[in-house]
């Protein structure tokens, strides 16, 4: 089996000599580290648990160890993985990693705002719209709309197929989004205010549909 990853926060996960070691003579065969494991670091071979994936064991992990009956799972001191944080300067990798993850979660939190509105919305209007989107700062726009309104944009996605030609030759793009409410029976309180935004800034409506 391939090793699950090739690095640990940057660093060659091969020169992190970080994995279990197993007493045969005190192992039971208990298949206990085999099945707890969820990096498939171990087999069982006659009987007895086997280190066949080293390098897949998650550094700093002691689970198996830690569940083993009989004592016969050991580690490296976690000395060792200090020191190599300390050699490889770990934590200003880990800072940059933070910060993606970061971003990240707060897109995933985005995103379950915006599906959480949607399923709680009474009506909603999906709309296609084409034309110089960026440039006429449509998005900024749009959120104007949703704070004078009561109403939200959700789902919104952009086609861009170069943005040196969107900019550059003035070529359209394409954007879909979904207009929703969640305080009022439908969203036509708000279709004049978007008709005439997009009217204002040359965008075209390629279509414009009721979805719910």
């Amino acid at each position: 089996m391939s090793r699950i990853s090739d690095t640990w926060h940057g660093i060659p996960r091969e020169k992190i000599p970080w994995f279990p070691s197993v007493d045969e003579i005190k192992c039971i065969g208990c298949s206990l580290c085999f099945v707890t494991c969820g990096r498939n670091v171990y087999e069982m071979v006659g009987n007895k648990s086997k280190v066949v994936n080293p390098y897949n064991c998650l550094v700093g992990c002691t689970t198996c160890e830690t569940v083993c009956p009989v004592g016969a799972i050991s580690f490296p001191p976690k000395d060792m993985v200090h020191k190599i944080e300390r050699e490889y300067a770990v934590l200003k990798y880990v800072q940059k990693e933070s910060k993606r993850k970061g971003i990240k979660v707060a897109l995933d939190k985005a995103r379950a705002e915006a599906e959480r509105v949607v399923s709680q919305a009474n009506r909603r209007v999906e709309f296609t719209i084409s034309g110089h989107i960026l440039e006429r700062d449509i998005p900024k726009k749009l959120v104007d709309i949703t704070e004078k309104c009561d109403c939200d944009v959700v789902n919104l996605s952009m086609n861009i197929p170069s943005l040196k030609v969107c900019y550059d030759e003035k070529a359209p793009s394409v954007a879909k989004f979904e207009l929703v409410s969640q305080k009022l029976e439908d969203v036509s309180h708000c279709l004049d205010e978007m008709d005439k935004l997009l009217e204002e800034n040359d965008i075209v409506i390629v279509e414009q549909k009721k979805i719910s």
